[in-house]
């Protein structure tokens, strides 16, 4: 049996039976219903890779329905079934994205040549949509790097503080067992947590002491300023940036800003790109203290579940700093 499945909507139950018969022949796995509603709960329930649809159906039309999929689901290649070859109902069904159609009576061979073109498209339309989204992704990489360099410019972070945010953010998420692609988003997007210090002034920026408590609330503005300056894109690495800039101040018990979340409120991006920014931010130099040690960075850390950091994601930072030991 062929792992391709094919949903066939045709309200004529003879001509539904024998479509059912000629794919199933054909070795690929075929659902048939009558309508439109029908065939919506299943799209909803089940995957398909084709959906044969008959343009006159009772209630919605089989147009409505190919609209609908070429707005919601361009994964699924749409052949239009029609009684009459109709240059404007052919049109119509083209213009809204149908892979093909075919015209009413058929033969077996006529249908399954139609079904295998309609696949062979839908493997180059995924071919090409990972293409372009594979060079989006690249081009938005690229343009994180250089934001990532702005951030060192204002503030005297380093880009090894920042590698090293992105390469301890990668390995807690690991040990978290997220899937490899969300793992590498991570990566990409998470050197930009503090890109809101651009919005800061050089004098507090750069104060050797500590600061007053304006000082603090005015540095405290660059979670939110870094959440404006990174959403509303639309793209998945820049809204998971904005995120992560927005929430990596926050702390497990509610105390931190800018909204004062609690536990699982903080997205879990911004609880782990949490606790890689204060491990490196501990045992890194900074202009008002000496860096702690490793061993003492990453105690600290430990303490700190529970109050401050995500318990799950403290066991997980705590396997990889055992992994780095050993």
């Amino acid at each position: 049996m062929n792992s391709e499945r094919v949903l066939c909507v045709d309200d004529d139950t003879q001509v539904r039976a024998l479509i059912e018969r000629v794919v199933l022949a054909s070795g690929y796995e075929c659902v048939g219903v009558g309508t439109v509603e029908d065939a919506r709960k299943r799209l909803q329930q089940e995957e398909f890779s084709v959906v044969l649809c008959d343009i006159g159906l009772p209630g919605s039309s089989g147009l409505e329905l190919l609209d609908e999929l070429g707005r919601t689901r361009p994964d699924i290649a749409t052949v239009m079934v029609t009684g009459h070859d109709q240059v404007g109902i052919i049109d119509a069904a083209l213009s809204l994205g149908a892979y093909g159609y075919i015209t009413k009576p058929f033969t077996p061979n006529d249908l399954m040549i139609d079904i295998s073109k309609a696949l062979h498209r839908r493997r180059l339309e995924a071919e090409r949509r990972e293409a372009a989204e594979s060079a989006l992704q690249r081009a938005y990489a690229g343009t994180l790097r250089r934001l990532s360099r702005a951030v060192e410019f204002r503030d005297g972070a380093t880009g090894a503080h920042l590698e090293r945010v992105g390469a301890y953010t990668a390995d807690i998420a690991t040990a978290l067992g997220l899937p490899e692609d969300r793992i590498a988003l991570l990566r990409l997007a998470s050197p930009l947590h503090d890109i809101g210090k651009i919005a800061i002034a050089d004098r507090i920026l750069r104060k050797q002491g500590l600061l007053t408590d304006e000082e603090r609330r005015d540095m405290e503005r660059h979670a939110d300023v870094g959440h404006e300056l990174l959403g509303g894109s639309g793209s998945e690495l820049l809204e998971l940036a904005a995120t992560i800039a927005w929430t990596h101040h926050e702390r497990w018990d509610g105390s931190g800003y800018p909204r004062g979340l609690q536990g699982e409120e903080i997205p879990l991006e911004g609880r782990i790109v949490a606790v890689a920014d204060v491990f490196d931010a501990l045992s890194s130099d900074r202009p008002y203290r000496p860096r702690l040690s490793v061993e003492e960075a990453g105690r600290w850390i430990i303490d700190g579940a529970g109050v401050s950091f995500d318990p799950a994601v403290v066991d997980a930072f705590a396997v990889c700093r055992r992994a780095v030991a050993a």
